[in-house]
């Protein structure tokens, strides 16, 4: 196996918005998108974009900090208010001196991650967007002031800004694995974390303010830096030591899988399996980029026509990720056909979603006792492994499975 994490310095932030409020937020989401489109202009620079924001802020300067308050849009502008992520709710935290900022250094030059990374995905319920912390500031400004004039509590600027591991693996090494491999530790540690699986490659966000400790982690867990890739590599070295490691670690997982179903259990939450909901995670060709996020725009222009699942997230220039639903005609009515995207269209999966909104504030672990649950659930069946992948929402966790797993996976949830 040779796994590596690249930590990207980009501060980013998340928007939860009710799918009923999406339409407040319409004009700013397709603002994000015709920006993206910008960028294939011939004569795009990008500093021409670095500009307009500097002059925005030094005109909005007494404004300025208010992605950074933790407060509800809808509060009034005081009061806590509740965060959360698809690992957990998350704890608020007033400190700002923890976000200044051991990387203030990485922050000096623009990434391409920072020049492209943005994620919009909707479910039934919800919308959430993650962009970086300079774009909600620029962009997303308005809409959330109309929010919290009109005291829609519901709409969340989570107060936290996070910053992302991207996962890239060999394919020696099952995916489902080697992200539970990641943030067990994580979970374990208590930092409440973001999962989101794109077609090229795994994301898990962490607030910024622990950064030095998820790499701690990390390097406690055999991830070396290397200079060459710029990134966080696990060793492929194993001793008896390590076999020993893996031993404590099975035992984590059961506490870890006991601690999040005890949770489920007191607020009565039940993982939901969506069997009518068949989809597709896909991607968009190499050429296909710039009409992707065209079509990604009409279809988020009109609230009426997105389906019940939709999501695009974006990691850099040529790589944009898309959930889809499977049936052809639907994928045909909203722009895309299969010559336009990536992957085998029988590869169909099955969204399980779960409900974090009667979970207590300081919840963490749930997407991966979740998984790692039914992982060791699977391998008791037949042995076998499967791939699951994450749709990041604020207020539920979106685990996605394969069809054809999708009787097992009932089984094991019933039977907890």
């Amino acid at each position: 196996m040779n796994t590596q994490v690249h930590l990207n310095p980009t501060e980013l932030s998340i928007i939860s918005i009710p799918r009923d409020r999406y339409w407040i937020f319409t004009s700013s989401i397709l603002q994000l998108l015709y920006n993206e489109v910008v960028k294939y202009l011939p004569n795009y620079n990008v500093d021409d974009y670095s500009d307009s924001e500097e002059e925005y802020d030094e005109d909005n300067d007494e404004n300025s900090n208010s992605h950074h308050q933790d407060e509800n849009p809808g509060s009034g502008g005081g009061g806590h208010r509740r965060s959360v992520d698809n690992s957990s709710k998350m704890k608020s935290n007033n400190s700002s001196d923890s976000l200044n900022r051991n990387y203030e250094s990485d922050q000096d030059s623009l990434s391409e991650f920072d020049n492209y990374f943005f994620h919009i995905a909707l479910t039934p319920l919800e919308c959430t967007v993650i962009v970086s912390t300079s774009l909600l500031t620029t962009l997303f400004k308005d809409p959330i002031e109309i929010c919290r004039r009109l005291d829609l509590k519901e709409v969340q600027v989570i107060s936290e800004s996070f910053l992302s591991l991207q996962v890239d693996s060999d394919g020696s090494f099952d995916n489902s694995l080697r992200i539970l491999e990641l943030t067990k530790p994580l979970s374990e540690n208590n930092i409440s974390l973001f999962f989101l699986s794109s077609h090229f490659s795994d994301i898990v966000l962490f607030p910024a303010s622990l950064k030095e400790k998820v790499i701690s982690i990390l390097t406690k867990k055999n991830f070396e830096f290397s200079d060459i890739s710029n990134s966080y590599i696990m060793s492929n070295t194993e001793s008896n030591e390590d076999h020993d490691m893996h031993s404590d670690e099975d035992i984590a997982s059961k506490i870890l899988e006991e601690k999040t179903f005890k949770l489920f259990s007191d607020a009565n939450i039940k993982p939901a399996i969506n069997t009518n909901e068949k989809l597709l995670l896909t991607g968009a060709r190499a050429g296909e980029v710039h009409d992707t996020i065209l079509n990604c725009a009409t279809v988020l222009a009109r609230p009426e026509i997105i389906p019940p699942y939709f999501a695009i997230t974006r990691t850099s220039i040529n790589e944009v990720s898309l959930i889809l639903p499977k049936s052809s005609k639907k994928r045909a009515h909203l722009g895309f056909d299969s010559k336009s995207i990536i992957g085998s269209t029988q590869d169909i999966i099955i969204p399980i979603s779960i409900d974090f909104s009667n979970l207590p504030l300081d919840s963490t672990g749930i997407v991966a006792g979740v998984a790692s649950k039914l992982i060791n659930g699977i391998k008791k069946y037949n042995n076998t492994l499967f791939e699951m992948n994450y749709f990041s929402m604020a207020r539920s966790g979106i685990i996605m499975i394969p069809q054809e797993n999708v009787e097992t996976v009932s089984d094991i949830l019933n039977n907890i």
